[in-house]
Parts: C-alpha cells; structure tokens; sequence
C-alpha cells in the first residue's frame, strides 16, 4: 500500500507546482513471475495501459497528472541490460502520450516486492551491492526523464522506504535519501525530485526528516495518508492480522450510534472468528480497535486532527501550502457501505483542499481501491465526491 503527500519546498523563486488533482495508474506495479522468477515480459499491462485507463478523457474529469508507481525488480535483475531495453521506450511513450493530453507525470520508483521483499532490503549500507545496484537505475530514471524536457514530471527515488519512523543502531533511510537525491540531482538539475520519512511514508516520519534537499527548488515531500486505517483497509488480507475479523465500518461514525453501532460490529467479529477458529487474543484485539474506532477516529475531526500536524511539521519547516500534494489517498470497496467511502473520499479530499493543498488518487480505477464499479465503469457520485466528472 502504497499512501502518499508531497510537500513542496519554498524557496526563493522556486516555481509553482504544476500538480494539483492526480490519480495513480497501475501499469507497472505488480511485475508478472513464474517459479520465482520474472517473466520475459514483466510488464504486460503496458500495452493496453493508454486504452485502459482512456488517458485521453482524464484531463476531462478534471484531473491534470497521474502518478505512475514502477516496481523496478525486471530491471534490476537485467545484468545484460535486455530488461531495461525493452522497458523504457514504450515507458518514455506512455509519459509522452499522457503529456500530450494535458496531464503531468510523477515516476515513483518500487522496490522489488516478489517473495515477499521489503523496500529497507535495498538498504544495504551506503557502499553496500544492493543499494548502489539500486542508486544506478534510479540515475538512469531521473537521465532519461530529465531528457524529456517536460515541466510537469518528478520521480520519487522509493516508495514507502522504511518501516520503523527512524531506524536505530544502523544507517536510517534519511542518509540513504540524501546520498540519493544528490546522485539523481547531478543526472538531472531541474526535475522534481521527491523526498519522504518513514513509517511508510506516513506524516509521522516526517519528524525525522532533516535534509539540505529541503531548500531545493524542485525537490518535494512525499507523505501517505489512509487514516483511519481500519476504515481504509476494510477487506484486506495483507495489513494487520485482525483486519479479516473486522467488516461493516460506518464513516462517519455518529455521536448516538457510537455505542450501538461499536456492539453490532463486536458481534459480526465474534462470529467471524468463530468461524475461523481465531484466538481470544486475536479477537480481544480486534475489539480494543473496533473501540477505538468509534469512541475517536471514526470522524472528519480525526482526519482534521492529523492534518494539522503536517500543517504544524510544513509551517515550522517553512513549506508553503500551495506546494503539497497527497500523492495517495484512498479507501477500499471492500466490506464496506458505498456510501461510508464516498463520505470518507469527500472529507479527506476537501479537508486537503481546504489548506491549499493538492492530491492524488490510489488509485482510479482496477483492485480494492479503485473507483470502479463491477463492469469496470467508473463511479460518477464516487468521483463527484473527490470534484471530478465529465465536463
């Protein structure tokens, strides 16, 4: 999961951000493998991808960028150079084709994700094989999408690239950060670059975040926000282990029905680990987070209050509140009532907008997260309640 803000750095006559209402495509984020390896052709969805996604129409839904995440596993097992080959022109096209219709491009880079991988495991030491292996090819992303001469583009170096918010007793993502953006900044002076904290990404790694990059110009904050997260991952079977106990979360969640409504869902998880042979432990979790929920986080005033605190880190830090964008954000059509969902889009999208903030969807169409219906027909009161439509 991926969740993302970019807060763009003021500094002098830095320009303004050219990005404002995006959506994630996923054409590269989940490389095909076979018996532990990738195929020939990891990326299969790219054929399709402008048809697909109608890249077209998007600038007409009211969108003007789209961020595109890579998971670059095929290119970094490429030793011959064969993967890259095959990747980066109809890559380059795609970002072209989508410049052409009006709509900015953000590159994030993935780490690999097969059997399990972590994105820290590229997180070797400064001078370790994995990371410069990895430093190399985001050299090569930044060289060729510098060439491109486009204003409206940025890469992000790594998606979510550490868990822990700062890593203690060994080098933390930060220092791997800075070495980064320098590397990337020398291949390519004026594109955006993107820097995050840890903890996923989440507005709570930016504590930690003290870098130089700050006062570049064209270097921007990438933060995650799915908050509530119990709401958001409603369905999931890859976050927290209690999350397949948990279904049926009002958003909003209403000042009467706290009580009432905490009981019936209780209820639903008792029979749910029931059914499942779930420990005691497990479900008295599951409660202790379902309580939660209703009793403090289940309403627009708990996105307010985390917001805040990027506004708090952003002010203190000196960032300008036309320079952040979420670059995602989202909730799941899993177990879930449509109607909560379209609440929670139309609250978080109009409490960033309300800071002079921008954002980006995860994503617009295709898996959980999708605004998407059944027949793969997008959602018309779904993308009303983020401000888009047919125009």
């Amino acid at each position: 999961m991926f969740f993302a803000v970019l807060c763009f750095v003021w500094a002098g006559l830095a320009q303004a951000s050219p990005f404002h209402k995006g959506a994630s495509l996923q054409v590269y984020t989940f490389p095909a493998a076979r018996d532990g390896r990738y195929e020939d052709e990891p990326y299969p969805d790219r054929a399709g991808a402008a048809a697909h996604f109608q890249i077209v129409q998007l600038r007409g839904l009211g969108l003007d960028h789209v961020r595109l995440p890579v998971d670059v596993g095929p290119l970094l097992d490429d030793p011959d150079g064969r993967q890259w080959l095959q990747f980066s022109g109809p890559f380059i096209a795609l970002i072209e084709q989508l410049h052409r219709a009006g709509l900015g491009t953000i590159v994030t880079l993935v780490a690999p994700s097969r059997a399990g991988g972590f994105p820290q495991d590229q997180l070797d030491g400064l001078g370790g094989a994995r990371f410069t292996r990895y430093a190399a090819l985001a050299e090569r992303f930044a060289a060729e999408l510098s060439g491109l001469h486009i204003d409206a583009l940025a890469l992000e170096p790594m998606n979510e690239p550490q868990q822990m918010c700062v890593r203690e007793g060994d080098t933390d993502w930060t220092v791997y950060q800075d070495a980064l953006i320098d590397r990337l900044r020398a291949k390519a002076p004026v594109l955006w670059l993107g820097l995050t904290g840890g903890c996923w990404s989440k507005i709570e790694g930016l504590r930690h975040l003290k870098s130089a990059s700050l006062h570049h110009s064209n270097t921007f904050i990438s933060v995650h926000f799915y908050d509530p997260f119990l709401f958001t991952h409603l369905g999931t079977n890859w976050t927290l282990d209690i999350m397949p106990l948990i279904a049926g979360l009002p958003y909003p969640v209403h000042s009467d029905r706290k009580e009432a409504g905490a009981a019936e869902v209780r209820a639903r998880a008792a029979e749910k680990a029931k059914a499942m042979r779930a420990s005691e432990q497990l479900l008295a979790r599951a409660n202790a987070a379902i309580d939660q929920y209703f009793q403090h986080d289940g309403d627009a005033a708990s996105i307010r209050r985390k917001l805040a605190e990027l506004d708090a880190w952003c002010r203190r830090n000196g960032v300008a509140p036309e320079r952040v964008i979420f670059t995602e954000f989202g909730a799941t059509k899993s177990d879930v009532d449509r109607n909560s969902r379209l609440h929670w889009l139309r609250d978080v999208s109009r409490a960033i907008e309300s800071y002079g903030w921008a954002w980006t969807l995860w994503v617009l169409r295709d898996g959980p997260f999708g605004l998407d219906d059944a027949h793969g027909q997008l959602d018309p009161a779904l993308l009303r309640s983020i401000g888009l439509g047919r125009r």
